[in-house]
């Protein structure tokens, strides 16, 4: 009987939001992608649980979510946008080259975790816009504010 509560217990402690810690995904659109809106989901894989969804509307070039993490955890994010281009896209999504992994313990004095993502270049097969006025697209993080300590 022992073990078994000293089990239960265990699995209790292990279980509660001690173990967890807040996340911020600073979402980028690069440069051709100005005139569309963006919308990805990080999802955790274990679970398959959407854990937020980060929106970057037209005409704006970044965005950021927070949402609760944990060491070890493993990341994927899918993306959408809008307007479509091509007949037959709506709705289509598009994932992430690879997966992101949280780190594996908390440090002293770290009060968040950041996870920095540029859109399209972390995703796969994600057609170049038609409107896009040139090829050398890309995500300027420069201008985007740091997180603030919690």
């Amino acid at each position: 009987m022992f073990i078994k509560t000293m089990i239960t217990g265990l699995i209790f402690f292990c279980s509660t939001p001690i173990w967890s810690f807040n996340c911020y995904i600073t979402l980028a659109k690069d440069s051709c992608w100005t005139n569309y809106n963006v919308t990805v989901d990080v999802i955790d894989v274990a679970s398959s649980t959407v854990l937020t969804t980060v929106k970057i509307p037209s005409g704006t070039s970044w965005a950021r979510e927070k949402f609760v993490c944990r060491p070890l955890q493993k990341l994927i994010y899918q993306a959408q946008f809008t307007p479509v281009f091509w007949e037959g896209d709506e709705g289509k999504t598009y994932s992430a080259e690879r997966f992101w992994f949280m780190p594996s313990t908390i440090n002293p004095g770290d009060t968040a975790w950041t996870i920095p993502v540029c859109f399209p270049k972390a995703f796969a097969q994600v057609p170049f816009p038609p409107d896009a006025k040139t090829a050398n697209c890309a995500c300027d993080f420069t201008n985007i504010p740091e997180v603030k300590p919690e």
